[in-house]
């Protein structure tokens, strides 16, 4: 299991997520900023129709180096 704080992950707060992989954090993280910031789901949205793995290819190493808890 790795835990992330959702500013860690590309939102805006410290709340920290956990999942036991990549797959389900991103499920997390998904829900938690549709549910806690819509605004930034909002522009994620956005982001994702430019370019559909920008995110994952720049939070993805950062999961990969955080420890396992």
């Amino acid at each position: 299991m790795k835990t992330m704080t959702c500013n860690e992950l590309g939102g805006k707060c410290d709340q920290k997520l956990s999942a036991e992989s990549w797959d389900e954090m991103v499920k997390v993280m998904t829900k938690h900023v549709m549910d806690k910031h819509p605004d930034v789901a909002k522009k994620m949205e956005e982001l994702h129709k430019q370019d559909p793995h920008k995110w994952g290819r720049e939070t993805k190493p950062k999961w990969d180096a955080a420890p396992e808890v």
